[in-house]
Formats: C-alpha cells, structure tokens, sequence
C-alpha cells in the first residue's frame, strides 16, 4: 500500500515515516550479516554471502526476515497512531550462485548482485498476496535453514521467465517458537496439498475446510480451497502438472 500511503501523506511526513521504518529493519539486516544493498522507496533489497562469505547466509536471511516481521508487529499500532496507517510488508528470500560486484556505467556504479536467483527472489515478494502470506521462501533457502525454521510446503509456482515450476515455502518462524497448534495446521495444509496435486479434491477440499473451522485466518488453506472447488467443477487437462501459473501483476 505503498502508493495509497504517498498520495495521501506529505512528502516531509512521508520521509519521517520511512525513516521510522527503515531504520529499525536495516539494523535487523545488519546485525544479522546481512548487507544493504538499495531502498527502493519502502522496499530494501538485501543479501547475505556477499561482499564477504556467510557460511550460513540462508539461516541469517531467514532469522532476520522473522525478527523484521516481529518488530513491525510491535512498531504497527505506534505507526498508526502517529501516521494514520496500518504497516504490512510482504518478503521474498531465496537462495543461489550470483554475480556481485560493482555494476552500472563507466561514470557511477553500485556494489550489487544479478542473476537468476536474484529476479526469482523479486518475483517472491509479490506472491504473498495471494496465499495471504507475509514471507515466501524458495526451495533452496529451505534445504539450507530448514533445521532452524519452520515452514510451510505452500505450492509449486511458474513464474513469470521460468520454464519450470519451482516448490515454494511460507517461512512460518523460528524452530521451538511456532505454536503447536500452527505446526498442526502445516502439516494438515501439506496433506491436503499432497492430495491436491493428485488430484483428489473432494478429499483435498475436506481436509482444508476441517483446517480452516480451526483456523479461519490461515490464508494458503482459504486460497488452496477455493482452487480445488473450481477445479472439482471444472478439471484441468491431461498436462497439468498441480503448479499454479501466476501473472506478472506487479
């Protein structure tokens, strides 16, 4: 909400509001080994392994993600009492080789990184509208901090460039702090998506619609849910492969 927030706030009011988000999500980042790398009005782009190597690059990504959407929580109702907006964020993290260095023309350039693991990480961010989720995840960052995380198996995504779909996780929180009764909806989510890609609707669409009388705000169980009854009504073809094609609507 970005622009909403722009149009209707001075430009002086709009730089303080910034200023009082940004500065405690950058300190996140940093203690976390983490280096800024742009701002981009209230998004920053980040990365860790780069310019110095990170052993555990992914596990710091993901800690400061968590910590960011926490401080925020706590930030959220004073920002809107002071501001007169709500602060939500979206986060997209993934995992790969980059080129790093410095880029742009022969008279100014900036440290920074390319490639394919950077522009999924981009197209990421914005799929958390439609899982009503606040971080994803790619597989990758997955494989290397799934022992101290946990997530969400959400979907098999095609993005927009990409040939293949690639798995996708919701980064649910930190191992030992996510509420029993959270893990239990995960796992009953990556049941009936299991089953959903079998195509196994009716079953599929009971296991969400059990989930949901338990959790009524969990948002990939609402969104799967409406997808299988469309699909229950009207079956994909023979060369459906269960991913789920997203436009570029950014």
């Amino acid at each position: 909400g970005f622009t909403t927030i722009s149009e209707s706030l001075q430009p002086d009011r709009l730089s303080d509001l910034l200023n009082r988000y940004l500065s405690p999500m950058t300190k996140i980042v940093m203690d976390r080994n983490g280096y800024v790398d742009k701002y981009e009005g209230d998004l920053i782009m980040a990365e860790w392994g780069v310019p110095f190597a990170t052993e555990d690059h992914a596990v710091q990504g993901c800690l400061a993600a968590i910590e960011q959407q926490a401080r925020l929580a706590e930030l959220r109702p004073v920002l809107k009492q002071e501001f007169g907006h709500e602060i939500h964020v979206r986060m997209g993290i993934n995992t790969g080789t980059v080129t790093a260095g410095n880029m742009g023309s022969d008279r100014r350039f900036q440290y920074t990184v390319i490639g394919d693991a950077v522009n999924l990480s981009r197209r990421l961010e914005p799929v958390n509208k439609d899982y009503g989720t606040g971080i994803i995840i790619g597989e990758e960052t997955f494989n290397r901090a799934g022992s101290v995380i946990e997530a969400r198996m959400l979907d098999k995504i095609l993005v927009k460039g990409k040939n293949k779909p690639v798995l996708i996780y919701e980064l649910v929180g930190k191992k030992g702090e996510v509420p029993e009764q959270k893990i239990q909806t995960i796992r009953s989510y990556e049941e009936a998506l299991r089953l959903y890609w079998n195509q196994e609707w009716s079953e599929a669409i009971r296991r969400l619609e059990r989930i949901l009388v338990e959790d009524p705000a969990d948002g990939p169980s609402t969104t799967l849910l409406q997808r299988a009854k469309e699909f229950i009504a009207s079956p994909p073809g023979p060369d459906w492969s269960g991913s789920y094609r997203r436009e570029d609507k950014e």
